[in-house]
């Protein structure tokens, strides 16, 4: 970065400190556009980054999430690649988001005007967080989309608990962070009865599956569901259920999905075999179950019967629960 740019971006911290933040952001996207007319691409986006992070750091959450906008809108009008470099400023933004409770000087939390403030701060982010990993999956960059939707479930896990965790769940499925999602996921399920605790993993894990919104992707959820199970497991010790059984065979047939034409057959039999006792459980889970089938196995319902290592497999699981 230009010298002249570091001490204009070091005079500008200094409005935003003094509480001037209007006449900082207008000072900040000033800086942007005299940069990149000189052609000076990397310090015009260095001060989009730094503007972005130095305002949300004080809770001016409009301010910060309108100059990380303008860097994804630059990054798209100058075909910059998702890279690693460049995914990390979006990364910096979304870590530097401030607590709903505390942005711009909101309502306390807690009165109803707080309450509607918070909904205005995450609404806010949300939207830089959406339009950041749009971007990330037009250039090809699954993981750098994955990254960014970590980062936010964490946020909402953080700033939310229990209360947010609906919303932080759109991004836990699509995320690389099995271990956060495990322990928000299990802190959700004490608070409700103990006979409910696998109900929870196996909609978790259902909705993991079903985001596979490709063939490129499908894997990838498979390894997230397959890592949020295991972590989960290590939290709530064994499940010996028959909820825990049928989850722990969905996820067998559909790692078999690539290597036999029989791993059908078994996740047939496996909801047929644990219908009454476990589907029933959740109206939700018939229909998260055919999508992943479909998902999956790009098939609807069919026949098919089990044989072979995956048909011995199945047998010994189920007569051994």
């Amino acid at each position: 970065m230009a010298s002249s740019v570091a001490k204009t971006l070091a005079r500008i911290r200094g409005s935003v400190e003094a509480g001037a933040y209007y006449e900082a952001q207008q000072m900040y996207k000033t800086s942007y556009h005299r940069s990149k007319a000189r052609k000076q691409l990397s310090d015009a986006i260095q001060i989009l980054q730094e503007g972005a992070v130095t305002q949300l750091s004080y809770g001016q959450t409009t301010c910060g999430v309108e100059l990380g906008m303008l860097l994804v809108e630059t990054y798209t009008s100058t075909d910059t690649p998702a890279d690693e470099a460049s995914v990390a400023r979006l990364l910096a933004i979304i870590h530097a988001f401030p607590p709903p409770s505390r942005a711009g000087g909101e309502a306390a939390a807690g009165s109803a005007a707080g309450q509607g403030s918070a909904a205005a701060v995450v609404d806010e982010c949300a939207r830089l967080v959406a339009t950041a990993v749009k971007w990330a999956l037009k250039c090809g960059a699954a993981a750098g989309a994955r990254s960014m939707h970590s980062a936010f479930a964490a946020y909402l896990w953080k700033s939310l608990g229990a209360e947010g965790f609906g919303r932080a769940l759109q991004h836990f499925v699509r995320s690389d962070d099995a271990q956060t999602f495990a322990e928000a996921l299990h802190s959700c399920a004490q608070s409700g009865p103990a006979a409910e605790v696998d109900l929870w993993l196996l909609r978790a894990l259902l909705q993991v599956l079903a985001a596979a919104s490709s063939p490129s992707s499908r894997a990838a959820q498979l390894a997230h569901a397959r890592a949020v199970s295991r972590a989960f497991c290590q939290l709530s010790g064994p499940l010996d259920t028959p909820t825990s059984h049928f989850a722990e065979l969905l996820l067998l047939a559909l790692e078999h999905a690539g290597q036999s034409p029989r791993a059908h057959a078994m996740f047939q039999l496996a909801r047929e075999r644990y219908s009454d006792e476990v589907l029933r459980r959740d109206e939700s889970l018939g229909p998260m179950l055919e999508r992943v089938e479909v998902g999956f196995f790009n098939v609807r319902r069919g026949n098919g019967a089990l044989g072979g290592l995956l048909g011995d497999l199945f047998k010994s699981l189920t007569e051994a629960h």
